[in-house]
């Protein structure tokens, strides 16, 4: 059937799996699930040339789907090479240049797109080659993207700017111990790499005790773009009352060439310093992270419209979605779509358990949703004040780690029955 214009495509894209839905003009329903390296897998069935591979998988796909792909094997530090050209009638892959070895019958493989995973999966469904626009008139995006990217600490390097005073307000913290009887304390790195100090002062009632001392600001940010650091977060006490110092900050750290800036009295207007630090800090440290890869899925899926599902199970346009308001996104999407499934079923009650390849997630629903203002990420922990949907993490998937993703896990894939690497492929 080729694709019509008008297609609905839903994600979830999570730290192993992306599972994607898609409903057509006229009501009929795709569904795929790929791995979220956007890789294909299949068997290699017999070589028909030295460039010429006769694969086995479970592939529907058109010809030349996969021209571009890079093909691997799934031993460690495997070669690639560039796929041509593919048949599918015959099931036949042509690569650039002939394997350095002679590939066995029955061996897994890979072939892995330049693009994003969701924007795959978009065009598996579709049944789109690259290179063509997709016919999507919407396009719904779930993502743990910025968790995973927390967890494993690959954010950019990031500057806090606050008041003068008060450097080590996020390591010293709450103070709260993890593990009370602990005797081995090891504290928590902070995200930012460098602290700058900025003299001037608001008062609790939002009066100007001391002015801004711009001088500073200005010299320390010509210091941190000179240094490759240009991501920072600003929170400067009683901020929530007058944002004008913060605001301030963020004009001359973005005159002076910073490219991105958190303002905590923007992204969380409210008292107590140590929330907002921590909410513009990690703002910063993943806004370029995610919105980069936000905007090559948008780019991909320019003929519709990209929603992003937040925390709180509500759906937000690109253009505005702030990676603090979409940490769990995923389990959010998990929630909300357990709550209408058992609303359909005749359960207005019920457990949602959610196993992923990197995490577990747990909610329970009783007719109406619930909500907490401030989550934690662990390890290590970090408490964004973010609306967001209640719910347990057991902090273990059905990956090869607990509550890590399998970059994070010593570059180890997911199984190898469950996702096409065969027999003999790595676990």
């Amino acid at each position: 059937m080729s694709a019509a214009a008008g297609w609905q495509v839903f994600i979830d894209t999570g730290g192993t799996f992306t599972d994607a839905v898609a409903v057509d003009a006229a009501g009929g329903v795709r569904r795929t699930k790929i791995l979220s390296s956007s890789a294909l897998r299949g068997a290699i069935e017999r070589s028909e040339g030295p460039v010429r591979l006769r694969v086995r998988a479970d592939w529907s796909l058109p010809d030349d789907f996969l021209s571009g792909f890079r093909f691997r094997t799934l031993e460690p530090d495997a070669p690639s090479r560039d796929v041509v050209r593919y048949d599918a009638a015959a099931s036949v892959i042509e690569l650039s240049s002939a394997w350095p070895r002679a590939l066995l019958q029955g061996e897994p493989f890979e072939v892995v797109s330049k693009e994003e995973s969701p924007v795959l999966a978009a065009r598996i469904l579709t049944l789109t080659p690259p290179g063509r626009p997709l016919p999507v008139g919407g396009l719904r995006l779930a993502t743990t993207l910025g968790t995973n990217a927390l967890l494993e600490r690959r954010g950019v390097p990031t500057a806090l700017f606050v008041t003068r005073g008060f450097a080590d307000l996020l390591f010293i913290g709450t103070q709260q111990r993890p593990d009370l009887f602990a005797l081995d304390i090891r504290r928590r790195e902070p995200l930012y790499e460098d602290v700058v100090e900025v003299g001037g002062r608001i008062a609790a009632d939002g009066s100007v005790l001391e002015e801004l001392h711009e001088g500073d600001v200005e010299a320390a940010a010509t210091r941190l773009v000179a240094r490759g650091i240009d991501s920072a977060a600003v929170a400067l006490l009683h901020s929530y009352r007058n944002p004008r110092h913060e605001e301030r900050v963020q004009e001359i750290l973005e005159r002076r060439g910073l490219r991105h800036v958190s303002c905590s009295s923007r992204l969380s207007p409210f008292i107590k310093i140590l929330p907002r630090a921590e909410t513009a800090v990690v703002d910063a440290y993943l806004a370029p992270v995610v919105r980069s890869y936000l905007d090559r899925v948008r780019t991909s899926a320019s003929g519709g419209r990209l929603h992003v599902m937040t925390s709180a199970g509500g759906l937000v346009a690109v253009e505005t979605v702030r990676p603090k308001d979409m940490l769990l996104s995923g389990p959010a999407g998990g929630v909300v779509g357990a709550a209408l499934a058992g609303r359909r079923s005749g359960f207005p009650k019920l457990i949602a358990f959610d196993m992923g390849g990197t995490s577990t997630d747990v909610a329970r629903f009783d007719g109406d949703y619930d909500y907490t203002f401030e989550h934690r990420v662990q390890p290590p922990p970090r408490a964004p004040r973010s609306r967001a949907l209640r719910h347990s993490d057991l902090a273990g998937g059905g990956g090869p780690r607990g509550r890590r993703s399998p970059e994070d896990a010593g570059g180890a894939d997911p199984g190898p029955v469950s996702a096409g690497g065969g027999a003999l492929g790595p676990s």
